[in-house]
């Protein structure tokens, strides 16, 4: 199954130091570069005769931001390789970016045109021969929006989006899609700061994976939407969706699905040198297989952040999934099929120098499936420099 969001967990772990003393003006281009070493108790993800590694990475990157006039660029992009000392044949290498123009036209005339790219290993745990394999993910999403505000508070909004998945692991979980979006929406701020927006979104897409036996053919998509985002106070914004969401395809309707999906967080500054965020998803997403079905997953996660030093500061990452397979015909290897993924990491920061940070931390991977040989544990201690300039 996919693990790309924890991955991309374990990376959001490294938290800012929160601010102690007025920040200089910040330059329109930053560079940074790292380097880091892990050991990894169970580098294949297997459930018995676990092998351990050492995992060596180097990165470097770059960030943008730029304001001219009522418009602003922003940017971020770096590159990361790792390489296994041992299990060589897992080395690979990673560009993840993000791009955006904030967009205006004239002071109620505006909207964002942006770009983003994530990759991370992933591990895939195939229904047809139960076992784990090591591949690589992929996902993009580019977005036009404009908003236009028609009076003081409220507001129209149109836009179009392109989001894909792809894996190197052939019967990915979701087949790889690729969904081309539009979607028209309203929106409305209270005299108190929140913002309540409706949005209904009409996509058409298709599953990109050529492996027999994955999903196939072309599909629409109808999803409308209520969002809310909700300043508490000055140090507490609570954010929430909830949505209906029906997929059709056009040549294998026993792919079909349709439900509710959500999710709600809160940030909260709870003091000058503590941060906590947490939140909760609910996603419906198609097997990935042909035979039909989808997966129900429920996702809670939780962030502590402790700046208890101008120099130091401990994070914390907790993050359980539950995922369930529904409408799986009896014959399917799915038929049944429930897995819990959980994710924790303790990590510290110690910047001896503005532009210099040195990290460590620790985390654990478990994973339980109704699969057999499925389930795994991992744990894994990494060290990391980072250096800004």
């Amino acid at each position: 199954m996919n693990q790309l969001s924890l991955i991309a967990l374990a990376t959001a772990c490294a938290f800012p130091a929160l601010a102690q003393d007025a920040a200089p003006a910040p330059k329109v281009i930053t560079f940074r570069a790292g380097v880091g070493v892990e050991h990894d108790t169970n580098v294949l993800r297997q459930s018995t005769g676990e092998i351990s590694d050492n995992i060596g990475t180097v990165s470097v990157g770059a960030h943008a931001d730029k304001t001219i006039g009522l418009q602003r660029l922003r940017g971020d992009i770096e590159a990361t390789t790792y390489r296994y000392q041992d299990q060589t044949n897992l080395n690979y290498s990673t560009i993840n970016y993000s791009a955006a123009w904030d967009w205006s036209l004239t002071p109620h005339f505006h909207g964002v045109l942006s770009a983003d790219r994530r990759q991370a290993r992933e591990v895939s745990t195939d229904p047809i021969t139960f076992g784990n394999r090591i591949g690589r993910r992929t996902e993009k999403a580019e977005v036009l929006e404009g908003t236009y505000d028609v009076g003081a508070r409220l507001r129209a909004l149109a836009g179009v989006t392109h989001t894909s998945s792809e894996s190197t692991e052939p019967r990915s979980w979701d087949a790889s899609p690729s969904v081309r979006s539009v979607r028209l929406g309203v929106g409305y701020e209270t005299p108190k700061g929140s913002l309540l927006t409706l949005r209904a979104r009409r996509g058409d897409g298709d599953y990109k994976d050529p492996t027999p036996g994955a999903a196939a053919g072309s599909f629409k998509e109808n999803e409308v939407e209520l969002a809310v985002k909700w300043p508490v106070t000055a140090k507490t914004t609570v954010e929430g969706r909830i949505a209906h969401l029906q997929r059709e395809h056009d040549i294998a309707p026993q792919l079909d699905f349709s439900g509710m999906v959500g999710g709600a967080s809160v940030s909260w500054e709870v003091t000058a040198k503590t941060r906590f965020i947490a939140g909760y998803q609910h996603d419906l997403v198609a097997t990935g297989l042909l035979t039909g079905g989808h997966v129900e997953t429920d996702r809670i996660f939780f962030t502590p952040v402790w700046q208890f030093d101008p120099k130091f500061a401990a994070t914390f990452r907790y993050d359980r999934s539950e995922r369930r397979w529904r409408d799986v015909p009896v014959a399917s290897p799915d038929q049944g099929r429930s897995e819990k993924v959980e994710y924790a990491q303790i990590g510290l920061d110690w910047t001896p120098r503005q532009a210099i940070t040195v990290s460590t931390t620790l985390r654990s991977e478990k994973l339980n499936s109704s699969l057999p040989g499925a389930s795994y544990k991992a744990t894994v201690f990494g060290v990391a420099a980072k250096a800004t300039f």
